[in-house]
């Protein structure tokens, strides 16, 4: 076990291989049971527009897989990877392990926005987007602001948060309250809790090149990150440029947070507990705890979407529910337990 934790390149295969087996198994259960290898056959024959397999299967398994289930995982996916990057982005930033888009209110803020297109606007998927993106950019730099007042805190920053997601949850409500159109309405209301029933392929090539765009910024500086949670002035004396990295991570974080949102509405603890799982794990190197946090994220959010769709058959649960009753007691088991570190290893 020793020798696979520290060879996080086979972690990462295996917890690869994990997620496939994961998905396919997703898709395979619910109202409608399909078989294993026919969903297979179904995305390669749609996947490359062309039928490599003879179709023995009824067209309503086609349009199971292809339409409904296929999209949603991987919408899942993306939207648990990007979210544990995010996490683990915060926390390096802030030094702080409870930090997280969720506990900081920049998911709340990103979901104001996005209701505020939505009701207001009637925007498309990119207004909804760019909403998202600048209220979540806003509420990130009022936590800042509020923290480094009178001096900087982890604690202060963790309650400055949990005020600034009260008042922007309470915006989204009353947004919501005082709209007319009962259509609009219902469509917000997705942003409150999180689901991932409306999921397309349209959308999804956005969450893909996203995540990518993100992981590759700040992978390569997994060394600078290392160095900037034991602290500013350590970090400054071993040359690391603070200021630019700060700006870094606050960007990425944010444009990553208001995509998710626009896509999922919100989902908490994915970004708060998956990085405290990861270096349990392989420990606090960001050089290993970033691809094996992506990976465990898309893996727990695939499993907690499943959950969702079968847990009660004749109704969906939302996934922010979900995530929220398994993520906040294992996180509190987690502090009583201080399982959780920084810094390379």
């Amino acid at each position: 076990m020793k020798r696979c934790i520290k060879n996080y390149k086979s972690l990462s295969l295996l917890l690869f291989i994990v997620l496939i087996l994961i998905s396919t198994f997703s898709i395979t259960i619910g109202s409608v049971s399909l078989k294993n290898l026919d969903v297979w056959k179904i995305i390669i024959n749609k996947f490359f527009d062309y039928n490599f397999f003879n179709v023995t299967w009824e067209e309503s398994s086609e349009i199971i897989v292809w339409t409904l289930r296929a999209p949603r995982i991987v919408t899942a996916i993306l939207a648990g990877a990007s979210l544990s990057l995010v996490g683990i982005l915060m926390q390096a930033l802030t030094k702080n392990p409870l930090a997280s888009p969720y506990i900081l209110g920049i998911s709340s803020g990103a979901s104001t926005g996005a209701v505020l297109v939505i009701l207001i606007f009637s925007g498309s998927y990119i207004f909804v987007s760019i909403g998202a993106f600048i209220l979540g950019t806003l509420t990130a730099f009022l936590v800042f602001y509020f923290a480094n007042s009178n001096g900087f805190s982890s604690t202060k920053l963790v309650l400055v948060g949990a005020a600034i997601s009260a008042i922007f949850s309470g915006l989204t409500s009353l947004i919501i309250a005082i709209t007319p159109n009962e259509r609009a309405l219902r469509s917000a209301l997705f942003w409150m809790s999180g689901s991932l029933a409306g999921s397309t392929w349209e959308y999804i090539p956005f969450l893909f090149i996203s995540l990518i765009v993100a992981f590759i910024l700040v992978y390569p500086k997994y060394d600078e990150l290392n160095i900037l949670v034991t602290g500013d002035e350590n970090a400054i004396s071993l040359g690391v440029n603070v200021k630019k990295i700060r700006f870094l991570i606050m960007i990425t974080s944010t444009f990553l947070t208001g995509i998710v949102v626009a896509n999922t509405g919100i989902i908490g603890f994915v970004g708060l507990v998956i990085p405290h799982i990861t270096r349990g794990i392989v420990g606090g190197n960001h050089k290993k705890v970033i691809p094996i946090a992506i990976f465990l994220g898309a893996i727990f959010l695939v499993l907690t979407d499943t959950l969702t769709r079968t847990l009660m058959p004749s109704q969906e649960i939302p996934i922010g529910v979900i995530t929220s009753l398994l993520g906040a007691p294992f996180f509190l088991s987690m502090l009583r337990g201080k399982s959780y570190r920084f810094g390379g290893e």
